[in-house]
């Protein structure tokens, strides 16, 4: 991974009106605990520069840039997100581009007491305006959610005989991945007439920033689509993903994860919040499968160790506990 020079991105920066008096030593390294970004933050600007190290599947620089800056200027909308305050085009220097976004004030979430503002968050994005189905792109409507996750499951799990598990492991990832083919299968139809919204994906609660005023804001957004909210809500409190971030690690109880779907649910009402009752265990459980396999990915293929160093420690720890055969069991006993 190449990351760009710190000065190529004040020169585009300087581009931007708001930013042409940025002085040198403007930008300030922040450390680095997710996989698809660098981030800088402008010193006296009030503000974050996003620099992708990857594109957006199979999209090109520029095209993946442009989707993640228009889940920004959408989700914005919502007052739960950061604001969109410019792009940093494609260029040599930039081979990906970059986006400056609202620099938000504050912390990960303090785990369990700051689980409301997340599901107050989650709402407010999860309540924004569909838009018709023509004016959606470059965000995606999939056509077949729940098969989308087990795809992903599935390419994640062809690499267990590389991962070097307990047979314990082996085996129980065998069952689960063939209980989602079949719920997947079984729920299409059902799943097809649920109500959609944008999402944010990957909303683990290391992807949110705790605000004064009791506020969280939803600050990862370069996966969004227009999906299920229910996969959101269980991303956000479900074991391993409140294991990833090393500022709010946590392991809930069913109390708390039952208080966070009742916040978020009272706050996004219906039909959202019937439909996703209705089908919550297994979503619990398809996401738990979800994470937990790309988990395995990291082990085999090392991606967290690209991580500072801090955070690389902690995700070894994360993903060998996720992994170890009586996590898995517990996991499992739960859905029986």
């Amino acid at each position: 991974m190449t990351v760009p020079n710190p000065a190529a991105i004040l020169a585009a920066l300087r581009n931007l009106p708001r930013f042409a008096e940025a002085g040198d030593g403007s930008l300030v390294p922040l450390e680095r605990k997710g996989l698809a970004h660098v981030h800088f933050r402008v010193r006296d600007g009030r503000a974050i520069v996003r620099v992708p190290v990857s594109t957006y599947g199979t999209l090109d620089p520029a095209q993946s840039l442009a989707r993640e800056a228009e889940c920004f200027a959408r989700a914005q909308l919502s007052d739960a997100t950061p604001r969109l305050l410019g792009v940093l085009p494609v260029s040599a220097e930039l081979p990906y581009g970059a986006l400056v976004v609202d620099d938000i004030p504050g912390a990960a979430p303090r785990l369990p007491a700051e689980l409301p503002t997340m599901a107050t968050a989650l709402a407010a994005i999860h309540k924004l305006k569909l838009p018709p189905p023509e004016q959606r792109a470059p965000i995606d409507t999939p056509a077949d959610p729940l098969g989308d996750v087990v795809a992903v499951i599935d390419a994640n799990l062809k690499l267990v005989d590389r991962a070097n598990l307990d047979p314990k492991v082996k085996l129980a990832l065998g069952h689960e991945i063939a209980w989602a083919r079949d719920f997947a299968q079984t729920n299409a139809k059902k799943v097809a007439s649920m109500t959609r919204a944008l999402c944010v994906v990957d909303a683990h609660p290391g992807n949110f920033v705790a605000a004064p005023g009791a506020r969280a804001y939803a600050v990862d957004l370069e996966k969004c689509v227009y999906g299920l909210p229910g996969l959101d809500v269980v991303h956000a409190i479900i074991l391993p993903s409140t294991s990833w971030d090393p500022d709010c690690a946590a392991t809930l109880d069913s109390g708390q994860i039952d208080g966070f779907f009742r916040l978020w649910a009272n706050r996004i009402g219906d039909p959202i919040a019937r439909e996703t009752a209705a089908i919550l265990r297994p979503f619990r459980r398809l996401v738990w499968l979800r994470t937990t396999s790309v988990f395995l990915r990291f082990k085999v293929e090392g991606q967290h160790k690209a991580l500072d160093p801090r955070p690389a420690d902690h995700a070894q720890r994360a993903i060998d506990a996720a992994l170890d055969p009586a996590t898995i069991a517990a996991q499992r006993k739960a859905w029986s």
